[in-house]
């Protein structure tokens, strides 16, 4: 990611509606098909807001990243740290692999699948969110350097290519969709330059918590339902 990107991420992770949002639904997730107190490992953890929320609830959570600023963030944090631009992550040592915004950054996605296959211990799951529909490319898609965004038959056709099982999958942030679609076309239309900066601003404060509020709300209804669109997609997949 451009830096940015880390910049916004460290200032405003712990407040920013899609942030904050984001994070309760991958833990709640996670919560859902993982035990209290297995091996996960958060890969691409970024700045570690996920992991360290999973930690505190009693999981065993590595944070492995190739980016030493993140690593530094998750370190000052009291997260363990791997840093995969050094070693690799020991075979068969997770319950569970975290890939939270991570495939659409390599261009061999299907190879890094197989390689985090690789430690999971049988059974183990993987849990992985990507960013969704090319037409929401915007200046978001850019500071963080993606390389693509998916649709949930190619997202699914990846995963099993690389030798897991579809356990759930579905769009979210879709409650917001349509607020989404909207505010890119404009950009793109009006203000064609904003279509390299990041999406992510601060907003005032009653603005930011209705959002959040929306969004975190499908929480609750990605339990039963499962959104036939959004602006993003996650997929629960285990070893076949």
């Amino acid at each position: 990611m451009k830096s940015e990107a880390y910049d916004l991420m460290e200032e405003m992770e712990d407040s920013h509606w899609w942030f904050k949002a984001r994070r309760e639904i991958i833990v709640a997730t996670v919560a859902r098909y993982v035990t209290n107190g297995s091996d996960i490992v958060d890969f691409g953890c970024g700045t570690g807001g996920v992991a360290l929320e999973l930690s505190g609830m009693g999981y065993s959570v590595v944070a492995a990243d190739n980016s030493g600023r993140a690593l530094l963030t998750c370190g000052e944090k009291g997260l363990r740290t791997v840093d995969t631009s050094r070693e690799w992550i020991d075979p068969q040592s997770a319950d569970c692999v975290l890939a939270g915004d991570i495939l659409e950054h390599v261009e061999e996605d299907v190879d890094l699948l197989v390689k985090l296959r690789r430690v999971l211990r049988p059974g183990g799951y993987l849990i992985a969110t990507v960013p969704a529909f090319e037409f929401l490319w915007s200046g978001e898609d850019y500071v963080s350097e993606h390389l693509r965004r998916y649709v949930r038959s190619g997202l699914l056709g990846t995963i099993r290519a690389a030798g897991y099982r579809e356990v759930w999958c579905s769009y979210f942030n879709s409650v917001l969709f349509l607020l989404v679609l909207v505010a890119t076309l404009a950009k793109r239309i009006f203000r064609p330059r904003d279509m390299y900066r990041s999406d992510i601003s601060r907003l005032p404060d009653w603005q930011n918590e209705i959002l959040y509020r929306l969004f975190v709300f499908e929480r609750y209804l990605l339990r039963w339902f499962r959104f036939p669109i959004g602006a993003s997609l996650i997929v629960v997949a285990r070893v076949v």
